[in-house]
């Protein structure tokens, strides 16, 4: 059965309660037949008049409220999907999202769709949407995401929506004219890369016994496990903070040998709002790079601005520091805009 069948026999069957009805007609007892009458036909017609409210205003309902809408798409995505309007622009903050193109082939569907700013500059070719989307489907698929190009001249970026059916049988079940709704609540933009940043540490100059601390550990990368690395670490005690970038987003903060290892000591700022992210490694006069593994803490002194330092570990002796340089790779995003884009469109 078709959906908008089911759907017309749900409305069918809807009817007033029947205790509701019984206790009108009681009241109504002893008045003249004239007044009875009049009294059921504006109960029976109050009844058909909310019953058609209900279906008629749901898809306004639930495409202007959120809560709404998510625990209806909870229940059943198709049905979520089958009442949200078709609305192919969405205007917010004076920026304006807008789907180009979508269509479906083999198991796959691609949508494009394109964000520019109406009032200022804060969309450029950089704007990342920070994992802020959401694609709500009404069948089972793998959704992704991804910036496809910037134009300058119109000042719009394109991203490109790629949904691929999970059991291969699109043929069985065509898609076609189903609605997808994408939703966008921040982005960031204006990003500058730092690729090979040379790090004027003095390396002869490095603590064979620094202050440490046990931190529990956020993140871990390289070879910890090889090192015995777990869920809680030794980490430097951060100390004052000599700038690595400008703005001042980046600065080492700690650097020392422990059990043997070289640890350097970085302080992250806006990791979570702006995903200002990097690392750091040593180069030797040949060009070869060390690292042995990276791990990460948080300081949750203030728990509403956590700060994020990161330790770079090497596996080099003192000795062995005199042929080699410092360098880092950083991330820094410089703007951060939020708000609220959505946008339904069937597939074709």
């Amino acid at each position: 059965m078709k959906f908008k069948d089911a759907y017309r026999q749900w409305n069918e069957t809807i009817v007033p309660d029947r205790t509701l009805t019984d206790r009108l007609l009681r009241k109504a007892a002893g008045r003249n037949r004239k007044q009875t009458h009049t009294l059921w036909y504006r109960t029976a017609a109050a009844v058909f008049l909310f019953c058609a409210a209900v279906s008629c205003s749901m898809p306004a309902l639930i495409a202007h409220a959120e809560p709404v809408y998510e625990f209806l798409y909870f229940l059943s995505p198709k049905t979520a999907q089958y009442f949200m309007p078709v609305q192919m622009t969405s205007e917010d903050q004076g920026i304006r999202m807008e789907v180009v193109s979508a269509f479906v082939h083999d198991d796959t569907a691609e949508i494009y769709i394109t964000m520019e700013d109406l009032e200022s500059d804060r969309i450029d070719g950089s704007t990342d949407l920070f994992d802020s989307y959401s694609i709500h489907r009404p069948f089972d698929s793998v959704g992704t995401c991804e910036r496809a190009g910037y134009d300058a001249a119109t000042g719009r970026v394109a991203f490109l929506i790629t949904l691929k059916e999970r059991s291969q049988d699109w043929s069985e079940h065509p898609i076609q004219g189903d609605k997808i709704t994408f939703s966008v609540r921040e982005f960031l933009s204006h990003k500058a890369t730092y690729e090979d940043l040379v790090i004027p540490l003095d390396l002869t100059q490095v603590s064979a016994e620094p202050a440490t601390q046990k931190a529990d550990l956020r993140g871990c990368g390289g070879d910890y496990e090889a090192y015995g690395i777990g869920n809680t670490a030794d980490v430097l005690v951060p100390g004052a903070s000599t700038n690595i970038l400008p703005d001042g987003s980046i600065t080492l903060t700690a650097w020392g040998y422990q059990d043997g290892m070289l640890h350097i000591q970085t302080r992250l700022g806006n990791t979570l709002e702006h995903d200002n992210h990097g690392y750091l490694w040593l180069e030797d006069s040949n060009g070869k790079r060390n690292s042995a593994y990276s791990i990460s803490f948080q300081d949750e002194t203030d728990p509403e601005h956590p700060v994020t330092y990161c330790e770079e570990v090497f596996d080099l002796s003192m000795e062995e520091l005199a042929d080699c340089t410092l360098h880092g790779y950083y991330v820094i995003s410089g703007q951060r805009t939020e708000g609220n884009w959505k946008v339904t469109f069937p597939l074709e």
